[in-house]
C-alpha cells in the first residue's frame, strides 16, 4: 500500500522548551494536531500551535522521545503529513459543524 506524503515544510530548530518550530511552506496550512513525519516515515511529532505573520506561518511540533534526543539530526530536513490524515482531519471538522 503506498502512502501519499505531502511536504509541509522544513525543520528549523528545537525552542527552549523542546518543541520542533517548522517554517511552513505549504499554500494550505495543515489543519492541527496532525501527525508529522520525516521522508523515510519515521513520526517526529503532533502539529499543536501555527504561529506567526500569516504570509510566513511557522508551525510548533510536539516532538517524540526520539527526536529530542537527538535534535540536531532533523534540523533543515523536510517534513511531512500523510494525505490520508489529512482527509480524515478535514471531513472531522465538516461533521462538527
Amino acid at each position: 500500500m503506498s502512502t501519499l506524503l505531502k511536504k509541509i515544510g522544513e525543520v528549523l530548530h528545537l525552542s527552549h522548551d523542546k518543541k520542533l518550530v517548522i517554517k511552513l511552506t505549504s499554500s494550505t496550512l495543515p489543519p492541527l494536531y496532525i501527525t508529522v513525519y520525516d521522508y523515510s516515515l519515521r513520526k517526529l511529532g503532533v502539529l499543536y500551535d501555527i504561529i506567526g505573520p500569516v504570509k510566513q506561518p511557522f508551525g510548533l511540533v510536539k516532538p517524540e522521545k526520539t527526536v529530542i534526543e537527538n535534535p540536531q539530526q532533523f534540523s533543515g530536513k523536510s517534513v511531512y503529513v500523510r494525505a490520508i490524515d489529512i482527509e480524515r482531519a478535514r471531513s472531522r471538522q465538516r461533521r462538527r459543524r
